[in-house]
């Protein structure tokens, strides 16, 4: 079957950061090329056009193109494309007839709930708006549904029928990554990262107050790789004042934004990741990302309790699941793990599990692959 998947941002392969939207795009693309289809991912060319400043294109892994949006209806139809994979609403409108083609609906971000928890955007209440409309046009023109995680299920059966396609096929469609093996590094102190865009839905929780003190101690360092996304948007969110007050510690490194491969580098030589963040709505639905990321990377996570990823931490202890707010409890966690590296070597296996029987592309791509054959 010939498929395209729209990304809604870079990928990796094109020597830039990517963030969330890119690497489902990217992750579901290799998936179902191992399940025998023929796969193009489609970069917007305003996205390109935006961050990409040298004379010459920016480089394109395989199997991706970049295009104008408005310029694919043609391009679907002149290549026979019998699929293409939209990731959330975003470029519907743009969107004309695509003839014979079907779209698979990507929910793959709450996207009106991160909306409403960015409290300082001057027109939210108009962006909601424009944004649930969106929305259910886009759901109208579906065949068929996917949904990033078992937990938005509800929320997702809620939107079809409002749309009025209440029937419409729907599969869970977790996300894909490669396997990357672990390398953790042979340093006598435990070696952390906190990663990730900043973002107005996602507040950190009390895991500076954790860190710090194996910091003054010496029993660890922290590798920060945190900053805002490129899109204009995203200038709305500013670093917690703890963040920055712990950017300027002796033991902690600051991290420019990487590219994906370099990222992942730094991920396998590192001990654990610490992604605790406060609840909210969104955060409740989150397929959080930097999470997934660590976690095909064989890294082990500190998490909460709450979102889509925290059962696969529980199920295969691949990490620690923590209240966001109890820094005295993951003080004691680090605290052992630090000074008892055989509690980490069982925490890494279980992470090396997530990524090989959750998170490898073909297992996450199958449920769409069987849709996709059912549904003619």
């Amino acid at each position: 079957m010939r498929i395209a998947v729209l990304a809604n941002d870079l990928v990796p392969g094109m020597g830039l950061p990517v963030a969330a939207p890119g690497l489902r795009a990217w992750g579901l693309a290799l998936g179902l090329r191992d399940l025998g289809h023929e796969v193009t991912v489609v970069v917007d060319q305003w996205l390109v056009d935006v961050v990409w400043k040298e004379p010459m294109s920016p480089p394109l892994p395989r199997g991706a193109m970049v295009l104008k949006p408005g310029l694919l209806p043609a391009w679907v139809r002149a290549h026979g494309i019998d699929v293409l994979v939209i990731t959330n609403s975003n470029h519907i409108d743009n969107i004309g007839d695509l003839g014979s083609c079907r779209i698979v609906y990507d929910f793959f971000a709450p996207k009106m709930l991160e909306l409403a928890e960015n409290l300082d955007r001057s027109d939210r209440d108009d962006a909601l708006e424009r944004l649930e409309q969106r929305k259910l046009r886009a759901l109208g023109r579906s065949s068929l549904v996917i949904v990033n995680g078992e937990k938005k299920l509800s929320y997702v059966h809620d939107w079809m029928s409002r749309a009025g396609v209440p029937d419409l096929p729907c599969a869970v469609v977790n996300p894909g990554l490669p396997p990357v093996e672990p390398r953790p590094a042979d340093a006598e102190r435990l070696q952390v990262i906190v990663s990730g865009y900043i973002q107005p839905w996602s507040r950190p929780g009390a895991w500076v107050d954790a860190v710090l003190p194996l910091l003054d101690e010496g029993l660890a360092d922290l590798h920060l790789v945190v900053g805002n996304h490129w899109a204009p948007g995203s200038r709305d969110a500013v670093a917690s004042d703890q963040v920055e007050r712990l950017a300027k510690h002796p033991r902690v490194v600051r991290h420019p934004l990487l590219g994906f491969d370099d990222f992942r580098a730094l991920l396998s030589r590192c001990h654990l990741s610490i992604d605790v963040f406060e609840r909210n709505p969104e955060r409740e639905l989150a397929m959080v990302t930097r999470t997934v990321v660590a976690l095909s990377s064989g890294l082990p996570v500190m998490h909460v309790d709450f979102t889509e990823v925290s059962p696969w931490i529980a199920e295969h202890d691949a990490g620690w699941l923590v209240d966001e707010q109890d820094a005295p409890s993951m003080e004691r966690e680090l605290r052992t793990v630090a000074t008892d590296r055989s509690v980490l070597a069982a925490k890494r296996a279980g992470a090396v599990e997530v990524s090989r029987t959750i998170l490898r592309p073909r297992v996450a791509a199958e449920p769409l692959h069987q849709m996709l054959a059912e549904v003619r």
